[in-house]
């Protein structure tokens, strides 16, 4: 499955809106910390194992594409 996620800074849960999936995050973009925030709340969203979760594409961009598997990896 493919997942749409646009981050936005502050405190909040993530919600689905328009077939894309907001995320909040507090953690700084320093070290790829960020990402690592948003892959934790998409795993905890979707309730799925982060190992399953994926990068598409825009890593360094607010709005990310990932890629969700149903088998283990």
């Amino acid at each position: 499955m493919i997942i749409r996620v646009r981050v936005i800074s502050g405190s909040g849960e993530p919600y689905m809106e328009n077939g894309i999936l907001i995320i909040h995050t507090k953690v700084e973009r320093r070290n790829n910390m960020a990402n690592r925030d948003v892959i934790q709340q998409i795993s905890q969203y979707m309730k799925v194992p982060e190992s399953r979760i994926k990068f598409m594409s825009g890593m360094r961009s607010r709005t990310k594409t990932f890629s969700v598997s149903d088998e283990p990896v």
